[in-house]
């Protein structure tokens, strides 16, 4: 499906979207985190509970609201193979991201999943995640409380 905006590129004032994560499918998960912190100085999170069974991949920190998480092979789209990235996400407030919704919903395109709390550059928060036109993953979450209910706007049936 080809997609073409007939909106107006949203400027400056209108929206403040920010990379909040990026996923790469990797082999060896603590070996990556060694790897861009010893050549990137880049400091690991989650790697002690990564290595304890308590977190399901380990992260390095880019800055303060982005991190690279590497997911082990259990966590690969393709179990034989990496595919990369999985998938980026985006941060947005809480009314860009009802207005995403919106969007989408204009658009035709499918929220694939939703989820209430998982895991980000900037701690816990929700997310939406569907596919550009190429196939590829796009996370959008948002951090703080959810959206009061019955103000999410639903994508319609395909």
């Amino acid at each position: 499906m080809a997609y073409v905006s007939r909106e107006p590129m949203p400027t400056k004032s209108r929206r403040r979207i920010a990379l909040d994560h990026v996923v790469l499918e990797v082999r060896n998960a603590p070996a990556a985190v060694a790897f861009y912190g010893a050549l990137l100085e880049l400091a690991p999170v989650r790697l002690a509970a990564f290595r304890a069974n308590r977190a399901p991949f380990p992260s390095v920190r880019i800055g303060p609201g982005t991190m690279i998480d590497f997911f082990p092979r259990k966590m690969w789209r393709d179990k034989r193979q990496p595919r990369n990235p999985n998938h980026l996400s985006f941060a947005l407030g809480r009314r860009a991201e009802q207005s995403l919704r919106r969007r989408l919903v204009r658009a035709g395109v499918p929220i694939e999943r939703e989820m209430q709390r998982n895991f980000g550059a900037r701690g816990w928060g929700g997310a939406i995640y569907f596919s550009d036109p190429e196939g590829n993953t796009v996370e959008v979450r948002c951090y703080g409380p959810p959206a009061p209910a019955g103000r999410a706007a639903r994508p319609r049936a395909r």
